[in-house]
């Protein structure tokens, strides 16, 4: 069965949602924003609350807002769907052991001593609240907007289709990439940085659009996500990043999610498979545009 198709959102969603960002990004940045309270707090709670868990979250809870309301979008329709959350809780945990298998096996090879990651020794809060702010602010909500609603919404416009997904990509990850320009100019960055970045973050945001694609989980893309941004290593890193083991993970999920998903397709064509069982339930949108 193919995928649902989302809702096309009314034109004046999309400067509201553009508008607020913004403005939000340029708050963020601005001496306006309450950093040492929030920093205070932070301390407060052991690193629990941490700053950009209150940011992002707050932030968060205005685009989703404006998502649902002028935007018209169900829940389900972002990828906010409560079937999908175990399995990527599952995956999300196998990468995590793969990026400290990743650490062992770099630190064998080396013939190099481990070395207790150092967040550790500051207290719990703060090794797992970088990690907590991502699954429940930054990284949630930058997936719901740029890849659980953006792109499926500007393949709708652009007719649909593997042309229109592709077209899709390229646009709302330029918009991912260009979104970081403000904090990115924020921490001092020059501008050959700040282009470097930006072209890093559109790449990151076509991998993450293509394991929304195979998987058709969002949350799977969330907990990626967050690893990339807080791999909450046990160890000081040894041999090839985290980032590199985490991406060779991510796209072995997409590949057997592909393969699932095709075997499961041939099934159902077969007879062998009920349409209710068969379903893979609710992205918006494909490659293939069927």
């Amino acid at each position: 069965m193919a995928p649902r198709t989302a809702l096309i959102s009314p034109a004046p969603a999309f400067a509201w949602l553009a508008a607020w960002t913004v403005l939000a990004m340029l708050w963020f940045v601005s001496p306006a924003f309450p950093m040492q309270p929030l920093a205070d707090l932070q301390a407060a709670t052991g690193g629990w609350l941490s700053i950009t868990l209150l940011a992002s979250g707050s932030i968060g809870l205005v685009q989703l807002a404006i998502l649902r309301w002028p935007g018209h979008q169900s829940l389900a329709a972002l990828g906010w769907r409560a079937r999908d959350l175990p399995p990527a809780l599952l995956l999300t945990a196998l990468l995590w052991l793969l990026v400290q298998g990743g650490t062992l096996l770099g630190a064998q090879l080396a013939d190099a001593p481990l070395v207790a990651h150092g967040a550790w020794a500051k207290g719990l809060g703060f090794a797992l609240g970088p990690l907590l702010a991502q699954l429940l602010g930054t990284a949630l909500m930058e997936e719901t907007v740029f890849r659980g609603y953006l792109w499926p919404q500007l393949k709708a416009r652009l007719g649909g289709g593997r042309r229109g997904a592709l077209v899709a990509a390229l646009l709302s990850q330029a918009l991912f990439g260009l979104m970081h320009v403000p904090i990115l100019a924020y921490r001092g960055a020059a501008p050959s940085e700040i282009a470097m970045a930006v072209l890093g973050l559109f790449l990151i945001g076509l991998v993450f659009v293509l394991l929304y694609a195979a998987t058709r989980n969002l949350f799977v893309v969330v907990g990626v996500h967050a690893l990339g941004n807080a791999p909450t290593l046990l160890f000081e890193p040894q041999g090839p990043g985290p980032t590199m083991w985490l991406l060779m993970g991510s796209l072995a999920v997409a590949a057997v999610a592909v393969v699932l998903h095709r075997k499961a397709k041939t099934r159902l064509s077969a007879g062998l498979l009920s349409p209710a069982r068969g379903e893979s339930g609710g992205l918006a949108t494909n490659w293939s545009g069927r």
